[in-house]
């Protein structure tokens, strides 16, 4: 059965979802990190400046994240991000204890 209407989702809501997703991705503190939505014309384009607290080499983490988080936040708002433009703001400590003595 399908019922006629819309649905939309709030930008702040989308924010939401791609601040925590960009949180776990480069393990940084959820209250480092910060993303704007902007949707121009139907395309929705994302702006995120996060802390990076990984051990990998940081342009590469970098590139590889700003993809997993547009992935996963499409995977779970359902929306297609046109252009995402991510800055690393700072380096967090690597937590010792996951290091291989």
């Amino acid at each position: 059965m399908t019922i006629p209407g819309r649905i939309s989702i709030e930008p702040r809501a989308i924010r939401s979802v791609v601040e925590a997703a960009t949180a776990e991705t480069f393990d940084a503190p959820t209250k480092g990190v910060r993303a704007k939505v902007h949707a121009d014309g139907g395309r929705l384009e994302l702006e995120i400046a996060t802390p990076y607290g990984g051990a990998e080499p940081l342009l590469g983490a970098a590139t590889s994240g700003r993809d997993a988080v547009s992935a996963r936040a499409s995977e779970l708002t359902g929306a297609r991000f046109d252009r995402v433009r991510l800055r690393i703001t700072s380096l967090t400590d690597i937590d010792d204890r996951r290091r291989v003595s």
